[in-house]
């Protein structure tokens, strides 16, 4: 009959929509039943969706590509006519009006087109290409289905169809980050159709199409008359063209186990940071090979590690003979790395992966070298874990060989049953096995400019020395004898008597094997405390004061691993400004970082380890 009621069934797929949801589902809530299907979303739609809409059919399943997870939520479906639009869809009160009124008992089309306004930055493009969309998202599921295709996948139609008069509005772009994000997503899915076909990119694909299709939408279709908002669009519009040949030839250059270079030639603190690279890559490719160019000094954080397979010496006399620079350049090129990671991002690095081979090269982008490399990742700001700065943005560079992969993110040193017994028999040697409270000191920083001044750190040496049972060995290089001792001359007798000057660690391996025994390691930040972190030995850091604390403060929990710094204090002192930038103001910052500011912490922290 006429006006009998025919039932319609809204259907959705959901991905990490905790801001559209509400009131998407509010939208469609004139349907007779609503089903989401969510791809294991890792925000809060799920929880929103069973909490506040417990009449909707809520399922999740591993999001594989557009198609079958459309076609899997169709077969939901109690009633033959079904909507399928997207959370980031919204129908207008006269479109409602519209579709109540075209699904009768007596409706001879079994599709519905609709028209879509786009919005970009919660304004409607104008004169947009994209507005001369039209979607099928109201049928009858009897009567259509979906394509095979893994991006744009089409709705087969087996009957007659009409465009609707309203047209919808897609908020599909919040913003700039957010459009990339989802232009990213389809290149990738297109790539691995392009790949099924047999496509080869080429030339022209990387170059022609990309900029076709940025000089279509911002000058043919007048995307510029949207002002800014029309040249970000276009401009990603024609990155998106050329990502999608660049996956594709990622998928041709895949290699189930490849040969992998990791580039960190820095010091100690760096290159033990960057051995998660190394680390993670063999739970990536558990038969790749992965070698690690190094600077030699820093060789002992490396060993016996299994994850590195060769250590490739950058040997300072590189720097001053071209000839031995160029033979190593070649013996690195002889080695056919398909893969390398420059997590350094210098002059040499750049030569050495320049000279490589690799088809594939991964770095931190920059301006002036990102043409050197295929794949490049922006350092980020701010840190996003508990690793710190320093870890986060190495792990970065992972994500362009696996987005989905979940990276350990603590680095380790690997040491031996020997070694740790080795440390055992020293400590029993100088007579402090015996001792409750043996504390390792790192007495001095890498250079003047990061070490806390003698008098203060003297200071702080009177208060540890004042636990009960304590002794404390301090750490320094041979190079810094003399400053150690003008330490010492300046702590109080009392702290004198409970210092051991004779203990001397001969080696980085030796320092590790003493340090194993130490209940914790106090002092200047730098490659002491990022090694002891990395054999779990409890720290509390003395940042300096140009030092980005956000950077090295890792695995910070308030009680165990705890850190200071001046701006913690005083913040005004730096006002916009990060503390890099202050590094021709360090020693006039130490003098307002004065004892005072962290004996509190360093008392409780002493009652805590």
């Amino acid at each position: 009959m006429e006006g009998e009621k025919v039932k319609i069934s809204a259907l959705a797929i959901v991905f990490n929509e905790e801001q559209n949801i509400r009131e998407y589902l509010n939208n469609i809530s004139f349907a007779d039943e609503i089903v989401v299907v969510d791809s294991f979303s890792t925000d809060a739609t799920p929880e929103i969706i069973k909490n506040e809409f417990p009449h909707v059919r809520f399922y999740q399943r591993v999001f594989d590509d557009f198609s079958s997870q459309r076609n899997y939520t169709i077969d939901l479906a109690s009633n033959d006519w079904v909507m399928f639009f997207d959370a980031d869809e919204r129908i207008t009160p006269d479109g409602i009006k519209e579709i109540k009124s075209a699904i009768t008992p007596t409706t001879t089309e079994v599709a519905f087109w609709v028209k879509r306004i786009f919005y970009y930055k919660d304004k409607p493009l104008v004169m947009s290409n994209f507005n001369d969309d039209r979607t099928a998202r109201i049928f009858r599921k009897s009567k259509c289905r979906y394509s095979d295709k893994l991006v744009h996948e089409q709705l087969t139609i087996n009957g007659k169809s009409r465009v609707l008069k309203h047209a919808i509005k897609h908020y599909s772009f919040k913003n700039k980050e957010d459009f990339l994000k989802k232009s990213l997503l389809y290149s990738r899915l297109r790539a691995k159709e392009f790949f099924e076909l047999g496509l080869h990119p080429n030339f022209l694909h990387f170059t022609i199409r990309p900029a076709y299709r940025f000089f279509k939408h911002y000058i043919l279709k007048l995307g510029f008359l949207n002002g800014q908002r029309g040249y970000e669009v276009s401009s990603i519009l024609g990155y998106h063209v050329y990502m999608r040949y660049k996956y594709l030839q990622d998928l041709y250059n895949y290699k189930e186990n490849p040969k992998i270079l990791v580039i960190q030639q820095k010091m100690i603190g760096d290159v033990l940071a960057s051995t998660i690279i190394c680390n993670n890559l063999k739970q990536m490719y558990t038969a790749a090979t992965v070698d690690y160019s190094i600077y030699p000094f820093t060789r002992p954080v490396t060993e016996n590690n299994p994850n590195i397979d060769n250590l490739v010496l950058y040997d300072p006399k590189y720097r001053t003979s071209r000839k031995d620079l160029l033979n190593f350049l070649f013996e690195v090129r002889k080695q056919k790395y398909d893969i390398v990671i420059d997590a350094y991002g210098k002059v040499e690095s750049n030569l050495i992966t320049s000279f490589s081979g690799a088809k594939k090269r991964i770095s931190f982008y920059k301006f002036y070298t990102s043409y050197l490399y295929t794949d490049t990742v922006k350092e980020l700001t701010v840190p996003v874990s508990d690793a710190g700065l320093a870890i986060d943005n190495r792990l970065q560079l992972l994500t362009i060989l696996n987005e989905k992969y979940q990276p350990v993110k603590r680095p380790h040193i690997f040491m031996t049953e020997a070694e740790i017994e080795s440390g055992r028999q020293i400590i029993a040697q100088y007579n402090l096995d015996s001792v409750q409270n043996l504390y390792m000191i790192s007495l001095l920083g890498s250079s003047y400019n990061k070490t806390y001044p003698y008098e203060y750190m003297a200071q702080l040496l009177d208060v540890i020395a004042q636990k009960e049972d304590v002794c404390m060995i301090f750490n320094y290089m041979p190079s810094q004898k003399d400053e150690a001792n003008k330490i010492y001359s300046l702590c109080a007798e009392t702290t004198q008597k409970k210092i051991r000057t004779d203990v001397n660690p001969g080696s980085i391996r030796d320092f590790l094997s003493i340090l194993y025994h130490c209940k914790a390691l106090i002092g200047n930040e730098g490659g002491s405390i990022n090694m002891a972190k990395a054999i779990n030995i409890p720290t509390f850091t003395v940042f300096s004061t140009w030092i980005n604390k956000e950077a090295w403060n890792s695995f910070e929990d308030g009680k165990h691993y705890v850190s200071v710094h001046l701006k913690d204090f005083k913040p005004q002192l730096y006002g916009s400004k990060p503390p890099k930038e202050m590094k021709d103001s360090a020693m006039d910052l130490y003098s307002h970082f004065t004892p005072d500011l962290i004996i509190p912490k360093l008392k409780q922290y002493l009652m805590d380890n």
